[in-house]
């Protein structure tokens, strides 16, 4: 009986143990889970230089980021960015905060470089983010509200923001097979500087996914003037930012100023 007793203990464990490695294994997306009363805010420094310095990102002056390069949305990720797999958002207090990105003292996390700073009202039980764009005295920002209520089934929510300086017309968004124009579908445009579009609900795509951008009003057999393929298996009902960044006179490869696409996971 004892022998009995403790096989059947053996077996219970093991079957614990195979459900926690499920679910440890186990991917979805989180619920919209607010924590009471704070502000969500996403920060997206794109405004980006030459030598490509580490920064700090402060709220209120005090550090909330690690050391970080561009292009990383804090916090968080995306495809084509640095960061995690994951789209969270900071727990902040509502109210007028001051955001400050700096190039820190080495060893330090006093300010040695402000590289841009903006005070933005940010509310409790709302997902926002705000991005900068170029740089030096030039540099702007931008909030915007995220809509992270998710598609049907099957589907992927997308928007667009222009973040390329020098194409003040703004730029078109084009996806399909290919980059030509018989492979890609222009989807959105023209979007200009600083211009946020309403968010796009697409089919998941199987394959690879060509995204390109083109001037505002191109024709469809112009050249891309940035572009990105993934064969990254996109999940079911996420919502994301598509980023066109950098500036369209830089096409060094390897200048992080060149022009480009990333996708930021907002859920």
């Amino acid at each position: 009986m004892k022998k009995n007793i403790f096989g059947f203990f053996c077996l219970a464990a093991v079957a614990l143990l195979f459900v926690a490695a499920c679910k440890k294994n186990e991917f979805t997306l989180k619920d919209n889970i607010f924590v009471s009363n704070k502000a969500l805010l996403k920060v997206n420094f794109v405004s980006s230089y030459r030598t490509n310095p580490i920064f700090q990102i402060k709220i209120d002056s005090v550090r909330v980021s690690s050391s970080l390069t561009f292009f990383t949305p804090f916090p968080g990720g995306g495809l084509n960015t640095g960061g995690g797999n994951y789209a969270d958002y900071l727990g902040v207090e509502p109210g007028s905060r001051k955001v400050t990105v700096s190039i820190p003292f080495v060893g330090t996390q006093r300010d040695s470089v402000v590289l841009a700073s903006a005070t933005v009202d940010v509310k409790a039980n709302v997902n926002q983010s705000l991005y900068f764009a170029d740089t030096a005295a030039n540099t702007v920002s931008m909030m915007f509200e995220d809509n992270l209520t998710s598609p049907d089934s099957g589907f992927v929510k997308y928007r667009v923001i222009n973040l390329i300086p020098d194409l003040p017309a703004g730029v078109d968004l084009y996806l399909g097979t290919g980059y030509t124009s018989t492979t890609s579908t222009k989807i959105a445009g023209p979007i200009a500087y600083k211009q946020m579009t309403e968010y796009l609900t697409l089919p998941i795509i199987v394959g690879t996914q060509f995204w390109s951008f083109r001037p505002a009003g191109a024709a469809a057999t112009t050249t891309a003037i940035a572009s990105y393929n993934s064969t990254s298996t996109i999940v079911n009902q996420r919502v994301f930012t598509i980023a066109a960044r950098g500036y369209s006179a830089i096409s060094t490869t390897g200048d992080p100023r060149v022009k480009n696409i990333s996708f930021i996971y907002n859920r």
